[in-house]
């Protein structure tokens, strides 16, 4: 692999579409703002999403810090593995290869974040997984939407099976000793969700410092979560995938950092 620094033209490529383009922005917009929410791993971590109406993904060149990304330095690289962008780099194998295993096999899963907190690596080697300790909990549908796996470094067939199997109808997967992937049909949706995951692993770490203290602990009730989620699912003043905060999110960073947008 050419893990050398690319040499990026800076300019939009010329055979992208007014939809891939907009796709282009959506993307760098996440690289960016998880810099900003202090998410990031070094070069490490990468996402990617489903080039609207083409069997392609975009995702960025392996090497490149998130706050380096921008639209018109992502990489478009086809299901078939081709680089359509190669003056951008070269990817992380592993996004090309789960996310077009995703991209195929699930319609509805057009946006894939592969992210590894301190709090998410923390949660992910205890037995139980991700518990009821929060809001945040509730925030990405509760417990029966987090599939789990064990960490492997190379992806083999049977790794990329095995995930497929964890993750297929789930929003997110819970990697043991590593990370998370995490799913949405949209970039604020998937942003959204992978946040509050974050957000819910920092919690529990907190609450169980809190206990191993001698604080008495109460978790959500198992009636409750199934109560407070549907209330949640009905509400018809709030949504939960993330398009307000979404919407806000971007609309900091054109303020903040507008370069990801170039």
């Amino acid at each position: 692999m050419n893990i050398m620094t690319p040499t990026p033209t800076g300019k939009r490529p010329a055979s992208c579409t007014d939809k891939e383009w907009d796709a282009r922005q959506e993307l760098a917009a996440i690289y960016n703002a998880l810099v900003k929410y202090r998410l990031t791993d070094l070069t490490n971590q990468w996402h990617a999403l489903r080039v609207p109406g083409e069997d392609a993904l975009l995702t960025h060149h392996y090497g490149w810090m998130h706050e380096e990304v921008t639209a018109s330095n992502l990489i478009k690289v086809g299901f078939d593995r081709k680089n359509h962008n190669p003056e951008n780099g070269e990817p992380n194998p592993s996004a090309t290869e789960i996310g077009k295993l995703f991209f195929e096999a699930e319609p509805d899963k057009n946006c894939i974040m592969h992210i590894h907190t301190k709090a998410i690596m923390g949660v992910s080697a205890q037995a139980d997984g991700v518990g009821p300790y929060s809001q945040a909990y509730l925030m990405i549908g509760g417990g029966d939407v987090i599939g789990y796996t064990d960490y492997e470094f190379e992806c083999t067939d049977d790794f990329l099976s095995g995930l497929l199997e964890a993750g297929r109808g789930k929003k997110a997967i819970v990697e043991a000793w590593h990370g998370a992937f995490v799913f949405g049909r949209d970039a604020g949706e998937t942003f959204f969700r992978a946040f509050y995951l974050d957000q819910a692993c920092a919690v529990q770490l907190q609450v169980q410092q809190a206990a191993a203290g001698g604080a008495a602990i109460r978790t959500i009730p198992e009636g409750e979560q199934r109560r407070h989620l549907t209330d949640m699912a009905a509400s018809d003043w709030y949504g939960y995938e993330g398009e307000l905060e979404w919407r806000a999110v971007r609309r900091r960073l054109d303020v903040e950092t507008p370069h990801y947008r170039t």
